[in-house]
C-alpha cells in the first residue's frame, strides 16, 4: 500500500477531531474514554511522535473532565490511577504502532488486529496498576467486556467518521488512512 503524506495542518485537524470526540465521550459517558480505539486511529494516521503528543493531550483532557467536571476525588491514589491511565494509553498506542508496522498496511484486518492487541496492552497495564493501587474488582469479566464493547464501538465509529470526512472534506483529510512515513 502506498502511503500518502499530508501536511501538518491536516494531521492536526484529524487528530483534533479524534481528540474532540474523545473529550465529549469522556464527559457524556463519565470518563469511559476509548483509549484503545483512539490509539489505533492515531497510530494509523500520524507519525509516532505526533500520535504520542495527541494521546497525551487526550489523556490530559480526560483527567481534566474527570477532576473538574465529574468531581473525581483529588487523592494521591486517584492521581496514581490517573497516571496509570497515561501509561496504559501510551502502551496501547505503541502496541498499535508496532502491529501496523508488522502488518505493513492499514487494511481492516490489520486495524482490527492492532485494536485487539492495543486493548489487551491497555487492560494489562491497568491490571498491574490495580494490583498495587487497588481496584482489581474492576477487572471482572462483565466489566472488561463492557469496556471492550465500548472501545470497539468507538473504534468502528472513528473509522466511519474518518471515511466520511475523507470523502466530504478531502482538502482537510488525506484520502488514505495512513499518514505515517514509510
Amino acid at each position: 500500500m502506498t502511503r500518502q503524506s499530508f501536511s501538518g495542518k491536516s494531521e492536526d485537524i484529524w487528530a483534533a477531531t479524534v481528540a474532540t470526540a474523545a473529550i465529549l465521550g469522556s464527559w457524556i459517558f463519565a470518563c469511559i474514554t476509548p483509549f484503545s480505539a483512539i490509539g489505533v486511529m492515531l497510530a494509523a494516521t500520524l507519525s509516532a511522535r505526533k500520535a504520542m503528543a495527541w494521546m497525551g493531550g487526550v489523556w490530559l483532557a480526560n483527567q481534566l473532565v474527570g477532576y473538574l467536571i465529574l468531581d473525581y476525588p483529588q487523592t494521591a491514589n486517584s492521581f496514581a490511577h490517573g497516571g496509570s491511565l497515561l501509561l496504559a494509553s501510551m502502551a496501547c498506542l505503541f502496541v498499535a504502532i508496532e502491529v501496523l508496522k508488522w502488518r505493513k498496511d492499514e487494511t481492516l484486518v490489520s486495524l482490527g488486529l492492532a485494536f485487539g492487541a492495543a486493548f489487551i496492552a491497555y487492560e494489562a497495564v491497568l491490571y498491574v496498576a490495580a494490583l498495587y493501587l487497588g481496584g482489581i474488582g474492576t477487572f471482572a469479566p462483565d466489566i472488561v467486556w463492557l469496556i471492550a464493547k465500548n472501545d470497539f464501538f468507538w473504534f468502528v465509529g472513528l473509522l466511519a467518521v474518518r471515511a466520511t470526512l475523507t470523502r466530504a472534506l478531502p482538502q482537510f483529510y488525506a484520502p488514505n488512512l495512513s499518514a505515517r512515513s514509510a
